[in-house]
């Protein structure tokens, strides 16, 4: 798995990809992956690169999210 940050809107996940890009670090948005949507469709963000930083960056800015999930196997 990747690391991922879901979201339960387009709009919080495009406004999130536009405050990592602003800060330079890379995510691309996808549809959030089957076992991680508990019920729902949404979306997420698969950041690589400074995952830490991103997430910081997204609570600080008060983008709601649903859910952070590291990919530990490095």
């Amino acid at each position: 798995m990747k690391n991922i940050i879901t979201f339960a809107s387009v709009t919080n996940a495009m406004k999130a990809r536009e405050l990592l890009r602003r800060h330079n670090i890379p995510s691309r948005m996808i549809r959030t992956p089957a076992k991680l949507r508990k019920g729902s469709c949404g979306y997420s963000l698969a950041v690589g690169r400074d995952f830490e930083k991103a997430t910081q960056l997204i609570v600080n800015h008060n983008i709601p999210y649903k859910g952070i999930y590291a990919d530990d196997a490095r």
